[in-house]
């Protein structure tokens, strides 16, 4: 059995060396470092990111071909209201990773605090291709909302599970010390089914291109 860690950072991928259990997805920021553990990567302008890059698609781009096909998706990226950018810069900066998720037929791996409406707004007028927030922990309205507009979800381990998710979810580290076994071990409880099961189910959902 392995487990699909779907959103996760560098410090979580240290504590998986010797672990093959475990299939990794790493963000990657433009200017990190890649490593030599992560099975995937995820390659995207963080919201918080304070560095204005000049050409923001030519090192996106660059960066994916270098990764070759360890390349997973466009991301993160998205909105944040703690940012130093404006909103109506960081949908600026969103529509261009769009462009190149359209352009690769990739998905694209969303972060959004504070920034909903306009994730609605921005995928009423781009409906099709895969589009996943990472990290979601909000309440079952919000759900709903984003299953309506055809949005995944990768849970967050600190996911309440007031809802579960009616469309195929992932499940992730990203910045927390919660043991993955310990996040599908809850899922699979809320679920109901085995921790076999459901890691089997979520690793079928990959390769999420179009």
């Amino acid at each position: 059995m392995r487990l699909l860690d779907f959103h996760t950072h560098l410090h979580n991928i240290e504590r998986y060396r010797g672990d093959s259990t475990v299939i990794a997805v790493r963000s990657l920021m433009p200017d990190e470092e890649t490593d030599d553990r992560s099975d995937l990567f995820t390659v995207g302008i963080h919201p918080m990111d304070e560095q204005r890059y000049a050409d923001p698609e030519g090192l996106l781009l660059r960066r994916i071909d270098e990764l070759g096909e360890r390349f997973l998706g466009i991301g993160e990226c998205g909105w944040d209201r703690r940012s130093s950018w404006s909103m109506e810069e960081q949908t600026a900066l969103v529509r261009r990773h769009i462009l190149l998720v359209d352009q690769l037929c990739c998905p694209l791996i969303l972060h959004v605090v504070g920034g909903w409406h306009l994730l609605l707004r921005e995928r009423r007028a781009h409906p099709e291709g895969v589009w996943v927030v990472h990290g979601f922990r909000g309440k079952p309205a919000l759900l709903r909302q984003l299953e309506e507009a055809h949005i995944e979800v990768s849970l967050h381990p600190q996911y309440r599970w007031e809802e579960v998710p009616k469309r195929p979810f992932f499940l992730e580290s990203d910045e927390s010390s919660i043991p993955l076994t310990e996040t599908y071990s809850r899922a699979s409880g809320q679920l109901g089914v085995s921790v076999s099961s459901l890691a089997e189910a979520i690793l079928r959902q990959l390769p999420l291109r179009q």
